[in-house]
């Protein structure tokens, strides 16, 4: 198969099943872990970057390259070892990027943007991508996306009857297991919209803290849907062939990759519209729950007008009950009795109108 090479700088990431070397970077320092692989087997790794561009000449040779969270001195090698473009180069140093696809003619540069939950929020990666027929190279900005899984597919696949370790494989692979977490956390979204609007159905409207989940939400939606939609046009052009470093058979792996995109963005598209639903019931509930009170109260001030008129009438007339009532019986029907039948009236209105 040639050689396969693993590096992985300011990271440590899950072991590979085999044995790992580390190489020093020149520039920077730092210890980086890198692994080499001659026809399918495990070999020593060069002693410096500088051999990477030896490397790169084998018959075969593949070389994927990581850095997590790059700085200038990280990527100056690899401009010269990968004969990089310094306008892509400075992309990849500098981050938010974003999500796109360029042809430098032997290579590409890809931007994509990770997204996974991290407690109650979303995380968002941007990961930088330098993609030739013998090589890729990975730039993850902080808060690095995290690798295990992609590690995992890739050397999975690996062992298969039919092992692939080149260029685009591992970008299918990548490609792929970012937009399988996509799916996860829209998934979750979803179950967080739907607990929420699930009170709101039983009449019970949010509180101030769901308030800021919801609104919190559907921002987190918005960034999140700009991830996602990009990624359509990242994948059109490789699956159209306009971009020749990929072999027409693995074009149908692509393929299925743009079909969970889009699949991705219809359930996102599904839950926005759901997050605005939940608010929107919100505001219908609250204002049930005021017309409800404000009936009530108008229902209280209506039974008190006839016995106001009533006080009042009398109040206004003392003169006339001096003359006119002289006892408790008349006191009684016209004072009392009064007021009590016009409050029957109208509570036996009110049921019948149904309005309590």
């Amino acid at each position: 198969m040639g050689a396969a090479i693993l590096y992985s700088m300011n990271k440590i990431v899950a072991p590979m099943p085999y044995e790992a070397g580390t190489v020093v970077n020149p520039v920077s320092g730092k210890a980086i872990r890198c692994q080499v692989l001659r026809d399918g087997r495990p070999s020593p790794p060069p002693r410096n970057l500088g051999d990477l561009s030896e490397i790169l000449k084998e018959s075969g040779s593949f070389v994927w390259f990581d850095v997590a969270d790059p700085g200038p001195s990280d990527l100056t090698l690899l401009e010269e070892e990968f004969d990089l473009h310094p306008l892509a180069v400075e992309d990849a140093i500098n981050a938010h990027q974003r999500s796109k696809i360029e042809d430098y003619g032997t290579y590409w540069f890809i931007v994509v943007h990770g997204v996974t939950r991290a407690g109650a929020r979303l995380a968002f990666h941007e990961i930088d991508l330098f993609v030739g027929k013998k090589f890729i190279v990975s730039a993850r900005h902080d808060p690095a996306y995290p690798l295990d899984e992609i590690e995992r597919r890739w050397l999975a696949h690996g062992a298969s009857s039919r092992p692939r370790h080149d260029s685009g494989f591992l970008l299918y692979t990548m490609l792929d297991t970012i937009v399988d977490g996509y799916s996860a956390v829209v998934d979750l979204i979803e179950d967080r919209v739907e607990d929420l609007e699930g009170g709101l159905f039983r009449g019970k409207p949010l509180d101030d803290e769901d308030l800021v989940e919801v609104f919190t939400t559907r921002r987190d939606i918005q960034q999140f849907r700009r991830a996602v939609v990009p990624m359509r046009e990242i994948l059109s052009p490789i699956m159209r062939g306009d971009l020749s470093l990929l072999p027409a058979e693995e074009m149908p792996y692509y393929r299925d990759v743009y079909d969970h995109v889009v699949r991705a963005i219809d359930d996102l598209d599904a839950v926005r519209d759901l997050a605005s639903s939940a608010l929107d019931l919100h505001l219908s509930v609250s204002n049930a729950q005021q017309n409800e009170v404000s009936k009530q109260l108008t229902i209280i001030a209506t039974i008190f007008l006839p016995l106001t008129f009533v006080t009042g009438f009398f109040g206004q007339n003392f003169s006339w009950m001096i003359d006119h009532i002289n006892g408790f019986r008349p006191f009684a029907i016209l004072g009392v009795g009064g007021e009590v039948v016009a409050l029957a009236s109208l509570v036996f209105y009110f049921k019948r109108k149904r309005w309590f």
